[in-house]
């Protein structure tokens, strides 16, 4: 039993120490300012280091010419390049596309409506504009909701600022949009009623991060809230009540994921 334990420690012992030694690497530091990382294969005796690079590229740099030889942690030195190597667009024309579910509560009864539903719903919006400085993005979006508990269908026209606070890959971010949603014709009901949809206002705010990459694109999370206003005129034919309108505001959560160009 003793004997087992030994040799189980023992395995381990020599695994992590593996690991611990293929997670290294020889980094050349040169006196020019460059930086070498790799597996130094030979140390030769005129002088020179021979090191060979993670493709299988090997250099040759004389001694003199080397600052300092250091042994580091390569998931430590990968994890820092990407931290630091990414793009990053501090001013000009940018464009931002989201994706969006949308969650609605109904906390209040309708007369159309006597099941009281939740509403859910999708969303799916563009915006053009220009960024003035890092912390300050003007622009204009179009958009589409849909309302699918509801049966109703908005395109609002909105005005964005948006601002993010760190000048790092990941950074937090917020935004807000106020403007005018245009609502959808809706087909005459089953009861012969014809609609006139009319919209209203629009508004929305939210936060969130923004992700940047090496490539020009940028990712955003974000959650928030969104405001639809609309009015429908019910007007009957053959009722002794002619018409009747409707006045709703949908208010309702969002979760969002857009790519920024």
């Amino acid at each position: 039993m003793f004997r087992k334990i030994f040799l189980a420690v023992t395995i381990t012992t020599l695994s992590l120490a593996t690991f611990a030694q293929s997670n290294t690497e020889d980094v050349l530091y040169l006196k020019s300012g460059g930086v070498i990382r790799g597996t130094i294969v030979d140390q030769l005796t005129t002088g020179k280091v021979k090191i060979e690079l993670q493709g299988g590229s090997v250099f040759v740099f004389a001694t003199a010419d080397i600052d300092s030889v250091k042994k580091e942690n390569r998931l430590k030195n990968q994890l820092k390049e990407i931290k630091q190597n990414y793009y990053r667009k501090d001013r000009g024309f940018r464009n931002m596309t989201e994706l969006a579910i949308i969650y609605g509560v109904n906390f209040k009864n309708d007369p159309n409506n006597s099941n009281n539903p939740d509403d859910i719903g999708l969303s799916l919006q563009t915006i053009n504009g220009y960024q003035f400085w890092p912390y300050l993005f003007v622009g204009g979006g179009i958009g589409i909701d849909r309302f699918i508990t509801y049966q109703q269908t908005f395109s609002p026209f909105f005005i964005r600022l948006s601002s993010e606070f760190l000048k790092r890959k990941v950074t937090p971010y917020i935004y807000t949009d106020a403007g005018y949603s245009v609502m959808w014709k809706q087909p005459a009901g089953d009861d012969g009623a014809s609609i006139t949809n009319t919209g209203g206002a629009y508004f929305a705010a939210g936060g969130g991060v923004r992700i940047y990459t090496r490539s020009r694109a940028s990712v955003i999370l974000s959650a928030g809230y969104k405001m639809n206003m609309s009015s429908s005129n019910y007007n009957y034919q053959y009722y002794y009540y002619d018409s009747y309108n409707i006045s709703r505001t949908y208010q309702r959560f969002v979760m969002n994921i857009g790519v920024s160009f």
